[in-house]
């Protein structure tokens, strides 16, 4: 009988190990893939903001004022 007990808290811790492992790896996964998705939404932001800079630095050195003024004036 003892040895009967021995066995099944052995197959019984087996299985909760089993459990317990592959929802460990579930929250894990989860939170490595939030931060992969938060890394890339900075990587976006982070290029956007550069492209913004880009556009407004080019866009003051365009040239002549009252030119530029003609040409965004149908753009409205």
């Amino acid at each position: 009988m003892t040895e009967f007990l021995i066995w099944l808290v052995a197959a019984l811790g087996a299985v909760g190990g089993v459990v317990l492992g592959r929802a460990w790896g579930r929250v894990e996964g989860k939170r490595q893939g939030k931060r992969e998705a938060e890394r890339d939404a900075l990587e976006e932001t982070i290029g956007k903001v550069e492209r913004g800079r880009d556009a407004v630095r080019d866009g003051r050195d365009a040239g002549d004022p009252a030119q530029r003024l003609r040409n965004n004036d149908g753009a409205w």
